[in-house]
């Protein structure tokens, strides 16, 4: 048995290196692009994605019954006891939606509200405030009382908790 070595010639071997640097070239092309496409269609559905929850935020604004720059006061708790019977008490406590352009200090307006919420709040009666009703009556003459006191700047008056004892 001899051994027989078949010799690579230079040829051969370049050849061989050329094919694999054109395979590695080929194959880094083809990833290279599929990147890039996969990139270009998370951009387009995040843009699309980002375009409609403006559209949302958008359409959302615009339903609002008051401007997007309406700020909300807390008045402090209202305790008092009403007109009749003069031992029930009520407790109220509410907040005020205010126009963004407010003429003079909101500390004195919000007492001011408060001051005229507890003077009408002795006034009424156990009838007055029977029944979701009366719950409403309630809230429609502290809005109207809160708009005189401020001159239109208050928008609305939220009822956060009405307790009658």
């Amino acid at each position: 048995m001899t051994n027989s070595v078949v010799p690579y010639s230079f040829a051969e071997t370049e050849s061989g290196r050329s094919s694999f640097l054109a395979a590695l070239i080929l194959i880094g092309l083809v990833g290279a692009g599929a990147g890039a496409g996969l990139a270009k269609f998370v951009s387009d559905m995040t843009e699309t994605a980002v375009h409609g929850r403006i559209r949302e935020a958008q359409a959302f604004s615009q339903t609002l019954p008051f401007a997007p720059s309406t700020r909300l006061q807390r008045l402090e708790p209202l305790v008092t006891n009403l007109a009749v019977p003069n031992k029930a008490w009520i407790r109220l406590q509410a907040s005020l939606l205010l126009e963004d352009d407010l003429d003079g200090d909101v500390a004195v307006l919000r007492k001011r509200i408060e001051d005229d919420f507890m003077s009408y709040l002795r006034t009424l009666t156990m009838a007055h405030l029977e029944g979701s009703v009366g719950l409403q009556h309630l809230r429609e003459d502290l809005n109207e009382r809160a708009k005189v006191r401020s001159k239109g700047q208050v928008r609305e008056v939220i009822l956060e908790s009405v307790v009658i004892q």
